[in-house]
Protein backbone atom coordinates (compact mmCIF):
# COMPACT_ATOMS: atom_id res chain seq x y z
CA UNK A 1 0.00 0.00 0.00
CA UNK A 2 2.80 2.28 0.53
CA UNK A 3 4.16 1.60 -2.29
CA UNK A 4 1.22 3.08 -4.54
CA UNK A 5 2.33 6.50 -2.76
CA UNK A 6 6.00 5.81 -3.53
CA UNK A 7 7.13 3.50 -5.29
CA UNK A 8 11.14 3.84 -4.66
CA UNK A 9 9.96 3.82 -0.74
CA UNK A 10 12.59 2.66 1.77
CA UNK A 11 10.81 0.18 4.18
CA UNK A 12 11.98 -0.66 7.29
CA UNK A 13 10.51 -3.01 9.47
CA UNK A 14 11.05 -4.60 13.00
CA UNK A 15 10.65 -8.39 13.54
CA UNK A 16 10.51 -10.51 16.32
CA UNK A 17 10.16 -13.81 14.70
CA UNK A 18 13.15 -14.69 12.26
CA UNK A 19 10.58 -16.70 10.37
CA UNK A 20 8.87 -13.47 8.89
CA UNK A 21 12.14 -11.69 8.54
CA UNK A 22 12.76 -13.48 4.81
CA UNK A 23 8.74 -13.15 4.10
CA UNK A 24 9.31 -9.03 4.66
CA UNK A 25 12.49 -8.94 2.90
CA UNK A 26 10.65 -10.48 0.00
CA UNK A 27 7.54 -8.46 0.10
CA UNK A 28 10.06 -5.08 0.08
CA UNK A 29 11.28 -3.87 3.13
CA UNK A 30 14.77 -2.63 2.46
CA UNK A 31 16.00 -3.81 5.92
CA UNK A 32 14.59 -5.84 8.68
CA UNK A 33 15.43 -5.05 12.30
CA UNK A 34 15.39 -8.08 14.76
CA UNK A 35 15.55 -6.31 18.23
CA UNK A 36 17.21 -9.19 19.77
CA UNK A 37 19.98 -9.21 17.64
CA UNK A 38 20.29 -5.48 17.98
CA UNK A 39 20.16 -5.70 21.82
CA UNK A 40 23.22 -8.29 21.53
CA UNK A 41 25.02 -5.99 19.79
CA UNK A 42 24.75 -2.97 22.07
CA UNK A 43 25.79 -4.74 24.78
CA UNK A 44 28.55 -6.30 22.82
CA UNK A 45 29.79 -2.78 21.91
CA UNK A 46 29.43 -1.46 25.56
CA UNK A 47 31.32 -4.06 26.74
CA UNK A 48 34.42 -3.51 24.23
CA UNK A 49 33.93 0.27 24.83
CA UNK A 50 34.27 -0.70 28.78
CA UNK A 51 37.66 -2.51 27.73
CA UNK A 52 38.77 0.77 26.42
CA UNK A 53 39.39 -0.79 22.77
CA UNK A 54 39.39 1.39 19.72
CA UNK A 55 36.58 2.87 18.36
CA UNK A 56 37.85 1.26 14.84
CA UNK A 57 38.55 -2.29 16.37
CA UNK A 58 34.90 -2.36 18.54
CA UNK A 59 33.27 -1.61 15.20
CA UNK A 60 35.27 -4.16 12.80
CA UNK A 61 34.32 -6.59 15.32
CA UNK A 62 29.92 -5.80 15.11
CA UNK A 63 30.65 -5.90 11.44
CA UNK A 64 31.94 -9.75 12.13
CA UNK A 65 29.52 -10.41 14.45
CA UNK A 66 26.00 -9.00 12.14
CA UNK A 67 28.50 -11.21 9.43
CA UNK A 68 28.41 -14.28 11.19
CA UNK A 69 24.32 -14.06 12.39
CA UNK A 70 23.75 -13.20 8.33
CA UNK A 71 25.81 -16.28 7.30
CA UNK A 72 23.93 -17.97 10.19
CA UNK A 73 20.33 -17.03 9.18
CA UNK A 74 21.27 -17.74 5.80
CA UNK A 75 22.39 -21.10 6.38
CA UNK A 76 19.27 -22.02 8.27
CA UNK A 77 16.89 -20.79 5.46
CA UNK A 78 18.67 -23.08 2.91
CA UNK A 79 18.47 -26.00 5.08
CA UNK A 80 15.09 -25.19 5.70
CA UNK A 81 14.70 -26.05 9.05
CA UNK A 82 15.79 -23.06 10.98
CA UNK A 83 15.65 -23.17 14.93
CA UNK A 84 12.73 -24.06 17.12
CA UNK A 85 10.63 -21.32 18.31
CA UNK A 86 8.02 -19.90 20.49
CA UNK A 87 4.74 -18.51 18.13
CA UNK A 88 1.61 -17.26 19.61
CA UNK A 89 -1.48 -17.27 17.60
CA UNK A 90 -5.16 -16.33 17.49
CA UNK A 91 -7.98 -19.06 17.40
CA UNK A 92 -10.85 -17.91 15.43
CA UNK A 93 -13.03 -20.81 14.40
CA UNK A 94 -13.08 -23.96 12.40
CA UNK A 95 -12.40 -27.52 12.40
CA UNK A 96 -10.08 -26.84 15.98
CA UNK A 97 -12.90 -25.57 17.65
CA UNK A 98 -14.55 -27.68 20.44
CA UNK A 99 -11.83 -30.17 20.13
CA UNK A 100 -9.56 -31.73 22.66
CA UNK A 101 -5.65 -31.41 22.03
CA UNK A 102 -5.73 -35.34 21.59
CA UNK A 103 -8.33 -35.24 19.30
CA UNK A 104 -7.22 -32.24 17.04
CA UNK A 105 -3.89 -34.61 16.87
CA UNK A 106 -1.61 -31.01 16.04
CA UNK A 107 1.73 -32.57 17.61
CA UNK A 108 1.04 -35.81 15.30
CA UNK A 109 -0.04 -34.04 11.96
CA UNK A 110 2.55 -31.36 12.42
CA UNK A 111 5.23 -31.62 14.51
CA UNK A 112 4.12 -28.64 16.67
CA UNK A 113 3.40 -29.02 20.55
CA UNK A 114 0.87 -26.52 22.16
CA UNK A 115 2.92 -24.91 24.99
CA UNK A 116 0.04 -22.99 26.23
CA UNK A 117 -3.72 -21.83 25.87
CA UNK A 118 -5.03 -18.50 27.03
CA UNK A 119 -8.48 -18.13 26.89
CA UNK A 120 -10.90 -15.18 26.08
CA UNK A 121 -11.38 -14.73 29.75
CA UNK A 122 -7.89 -14.36 30.38
CA UNK A 123 -7.18 -17.85 32.22
CA UNK A 124 -3.96 -19.19 30.63
CA UNK A 125 -3.73 -23.18 30.77
CA UNK A 126 0.45 -23.56 30.95
CA UNK A 127 1.39 -26.91 29.60
CA UNK A 128 -2.34 -28.38 28.35
CA UNK A 129 -3.10 -31.74 28.53
CA UNK A 130 -4.30 -33.76 25.39
CA UNK A 131 -8.13 -33.40 27.66
CA UNK A 132 -7.75 -29.24 26.99
CA UNK A 133 -10.40 -28.07 24.60
CA UNK A 134 -9.78 -25.45 22.35
CA UNK A 135 -12.23 -22.60 22.12
CA UNK A 136 -12.61 -20.12 19.50
CA UNK A 137 -10.93 -16.53 20.72
CA UNK A 138 -7.91 -19.04 22.54
CA UNK A 139 -4.60 -17.83 22.04
CA UNK A 140 -2.25 -20.87 21.11
CA UNK A 141 1.30 -21.10 22.34
CA UNK A 142 3.02 -23.32 20.18
CA UNK A 143 6.26 -24.61 19.48
CA UNK A 144 8.08 -26.25 16.63
CA UNK A 145 10.37 -25.41 13.74
CA UNK A 146 9.31 -22.31 12.02
CA UNK A 147 8.35 -24.88 8.62
CA UNK A 148 6.14 -27.05 10.96
CA UNK A 149 4.17 -23.66 12.49
CA UNK A 150 4.03 -22.45 9.11
CA UNK A 151 2.12 -25.57 7.51
CA UNK A 152 0.17 -25.90 10.65
CA UNK A 153 -0.85 -21.66 9.94
CA UNK A 154 -0.75 -22.20 6.02
CA UNK A 155 -3.18 -25.68 6.10
CA UNK A 156 -6.03 -24.33 8.51
CA UNK A 157 -8.33 -21.47 8.00
CA UNK A 158 -8.64 -21.27 11.66
CA UNK A 159 -5.22 -19.75 12.91
CA UNK A 160 -3.91 -16.30 13.10
CA UNK A 161 -1.25 -14.41 13.78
Amino acid sequence: MVRGFNPTVQILARVHDLAWRSRLMEAGAAEVIQPEEEAASTLIRHALERLSLPRERVLAYLNRFRGAMERARAEAEEAGSGLPQLREVGLRGGYLVDQSLGEARIRERFGVTVVAVTRSTGETVADPTAETVLRAGDRLRLFGLPRQIDALLSGSEVLIE
